[in-house]
């Protein structure tokens, strides 16, 4: 490269005397007073607030102990997501982007915040441009995509503009800041460098349901059963208020906000326990869902610990010296991937022949090239995109069977026209690498597999080589692979991604559209790179994972980094995903039952013109022995089974028939209570107790099969009821239980549990068909 002058230690100071540091504002995360406000001054909040305040007003002092567990949620919430944060700012620090610059004649490295204008910075392959920046003395060839959407890499010679946020694909260069903070280009399209795409989540978006429905009937509701209450039946104030509020406290599943949360910000912490980065919380959702997971092969597959096992020389009229040829072309190349790191290790002599010209390595040529003094044009790649014709021998051959990579080493005598016939290349040299399985592939591809995840091995390596290691891996169909340089239709593409497990030669491009059509076929797909050849096909996945030691564009676009490099750690986080999930899935139904039936309890209190059967502090112990204990229990059963439907019909499937039966069971209670000459008083303890049972009956039905464990937690649960009720009979205003009323409760109880099965039977016929 020629002679570039960077900036002197006293220019830095005085730029940064000046303000021009490479500083911007940082949004994306809170700080400790912006958690605290988010979780106690929001819409759910203030709705329990004014519920508070009008049982205050009225001095209904034994009806207020949902306060203290609305509170406690709000304190553990804000604790975790404080916890969670920190565990994420920890983490970022380790896989923080730094920049090369050249001060004072010396390459160091910073962290990006530390660049000032008119600094000198080196970037390689694999780079993020942290400044806006001029390049001053090599063409490189830079992805645009995260900041324009296009995919083609574009050419950026002397002269030109690099833009931050984008990447370098292919070469290395020097180039001036022109740019640093909030004037940089990426900042004002809002770091768009680090956006990554929005988490879809099923969780959140049926919370958010739920939320809106009842929000649209909380204020008609309450003001009819406040108007029947005082105007048409003239119960007192208190009364009226009590009543109203035990339904609108009943119509939000506050518990299940909390356990959700909780469940996802532990995870959080857990995983960075492990040396995994997640970057979106709610990936950890998705992660649980994929059934597609898309694999690179090196860096990925292999231990990425790449090794030069020989160098082949070939017959050839020029009779090169390889080890000085190729110390000259890999001490003067400007790539940084794994193999030319690799290269360098393994040819280390004094450099022979000078530079002249060059062509960087990029994953859609397969090779680069150089202009040596006095040689010629070398090219170093694969065999099959330098010279398609030439026929390797037959035991690299068998090399390349067992999972070795295979290079050649071609010359071309004119630089200008060799591009144009790359097959006249003479070949010089085959050489032979090395990069073997890593030790925990086999049993992390078992597990996936094992769990109904299907594998995909999608790789610009030869598809021999990348099929041979994906069997050693014990990957499904192994032996059947397609090179992805054949594929010229979208539809032969779409042929290879549906049909096969291992595809070979896949461009950057290819692997995009590859993920793109996998999602078209219904798909979720989680895809792992390392390389800037992944960056497209990361961007887009439903979860992308990046491995620590892979590049810049890699890890900034992923929403999750293993940072220990270890393809087992996956493992870990699929568990992680699919223990939330499930038990979330299963406690909801928990939460919505008493969501579901308290809605139509309160519709039919006003159609009937009854008070609500409930008061405040019989609901608040109803939720910890139907939802509060159950769920909790469930977590600590290791489901890890994938989810075999949405959160949305499970309810229906679990929480729907026995909510309708208790809901049947008020209304056939308030038409027959004059019959059978009960009070008031007596209807509502009876309607207490079934209510309470049906319900059990309902987590029974989410509990089965019924092992040991959950029998004993059931168990539990039921005697917990049962004491909490008998201390507590005078604040929860219950009639003595007679005799009668025993009969009464037996009968509804048993008459509900049928009902309860008729209806799931027709709703499960239902769900099945859909």
């Amino acid at each position: 490269m020629q002679k570039i002058k960077g900036l002197t230690n006293q220019e830095v100071l005085d730029q940064i005397d000046l303000g021009h540091m490479n500083i911007s504002p940082k949004p994306l995360v809170k700080t400790n007073k912006q958690i605290i406000f988010e979780h106690v001054f929001n819409l759910f909040n203030a709705y329990n607030f004014v519920i508070a305040c009008a049982l205050v007003f009225v001095q209904a002092w034994s009806s207020l102990f949902f306060v203290v567990i609305v509170s406690a949620n709000t304190v553990i919430r804000i604790y975790q997501e404080i916890r969670s944060r920190n565990m994420v700012a920890k983490l970022n620090l380790i896989i923080s982007p730094k920049t090369k610059v050249l001060r004072d004649e010396i390459i160091q490295e910073i962290d990006n915040e530390e660049i000032v204008l008119n600094d000198v910075v080196y970037f390689e392959t694999g780079n993020q441009i942290s400044s806006d920046s001029i390049v001053l003395d090599t063409a490189v060839e830079v992805d645009e995509s995260l900041l324009t959407g296009e995919a083609d890499p574009v050419l950026k010679n002397i002269g030109d503009h690099l833009l931050s946020g984008s990447f370098i694909v292919s070469g290395a260069c020097y180039a001036r800041v022109e740019h640093v903070g909030i004037d940089n280009y990426a900042t004002h399209l809002a770091n768009e460098a680090r956006q990554r795409k929005p988490v879809t989540s099923e969780l959140v978006n049926v919370f958010n349901k739920v939320t809106k429905f009842t929000s649209y009937l909380v204020v008609p509701l309450s003001v009819l059963m406040l108007y029947q209450a005082l105007g048409v039946r003239e119960e007192s104030l208190a009364t009226a208020i009590v009543n109203t509020s035990t339904a609108l406290l009943g119509m939000l599943p506050k518990g299940l906000v909390l356990l959700t949360s909780v469940s996802l910000a532990a995870s959080v912490v857990r995983l960075g326990k492990r040396k995994v980065l997640v970057q979106e919380m709610f990936s950890i959702e998705t992660l649980s869902r994929v059934d597609v997971l898309c694999l690179d092969k090196t860096g990925t597959l292999t231990k990425g610990k790449m090794k030069v096992q020989e160098v082949v020389d070939l017959a050839n009229p020029l009779s090169l010296d390889m080890q000085k040829v190729m110390s000259s072309f890999v001490g003067q190349s400007v790539d940084n991937n794994a193999t030319y790191q690799t290269l360098k290790q393994y040819f280390q002599d004094e450099i022979c022949y000078e530079v002249k010209n060059r062509v960087p390595f990029s994953s859609a040529r397969k090779w680069s090239a150089q202009e040596l003094e006095g040689i010629g044009t070398i090219i170093v790649g694969a065999p099959e995109f330098i010279v398609p014709q030439y026929q390797l021998p037959q035991y690299i051959q068998e090399a390349q069977n067992s999972g070795a990579r295979v290079l050649m080493v071609a010359h071309h005598a004119d630089f200008q026209t060799f591009q144009e016939h790359l097959h006249e290349a003479t070949p010089l040299a085959l050489i032979i690498i090395l990069d073997p399985l890593r030790d925990d592939a086999k049993e992390t591809l078992a597990f996936f597999q094992e769990n109904d995840v299907d594998i995909k091995v999608i790789s610009g390596d030869n598809p021999i080589t990348v099929s041979s290691l994906a069997k050693q891996a014990g990957v499904k169909d192994a032996h059947r692979y397609i090179d992805a340089s054949t594929l010229t239709t979208d539809e032969e593409l779409e042929n290879a991604i549906m049909n096969y497990n291992v595809i070979g030669r896949a461009t950057p491009k290819q692997k995009h559209q590859m993920i793109l059509t996998l999602q078209k076929h219904k798909q979720k797909v989680a895809m792992t790179g390392d390389g800037v050849n992944d960056v497209l096909a990361l961007k887009d996945a439903d979860v992308s994972i990046a491995m620590g030691s892979g590049s810049d564009a890699a890890k900034q676009i992923s929403q999750f980094v293993v940072i220990n490099g270890e393809l087992s750690t996956m493992v870990d986080v699929v568990k992680e995903g699919r223990l939330d999930i499930n038990n979330v899935t299963r406690s909801a139904s928990m939460y919505y039952l008493k969501t579901i039936y308290t809605i139509l309890i309160a519709i039919s209190t006003v159609l009937l013109n009854m008070p609500y059967p409930f008061i405040p502090f019989q609901m608040t112990l109803l939720d910890n022995f139907i939802e509060g204990f159950p769920s909790f229990m469930i977590l600590f059963e290791k489901n890890i089974d994938k989810q075999k439907e949405s959160i949305g019909r499970h309810a229906m499937r679990y929480s729907l028939p026995n909510a309708l039966v208790i809901v049947l069971s008020v209304i056939a209670l308030k038409l027959l209570a004059p019959i059978l000459s009960l009070e008031l008083h007596e209807v509502f303890t009876i309607l207490y107790f079934s209510t309470s049972l049906i319900s059990i009956h309902m987590i029974y039905r989410i509990y089965s099969p019924i092992n040991w464990y959950r029998t004993f937690v059931l168990i539990i649960d039921i005697i917990g009821f049962c004491m909490a009720t008998y201390i507590f009979w005078d604040w929860l205003q219950l009639a003595p239980l007679t005799m009668q009323l025993f009969q009464y409760i037996l009968i509804i109880i048993v008459i509900g549990m049928i009902l309860a099965a008729i209806i799931s039977h027709f709703v499960n016929i239902y769900l099945d068909r859909e």
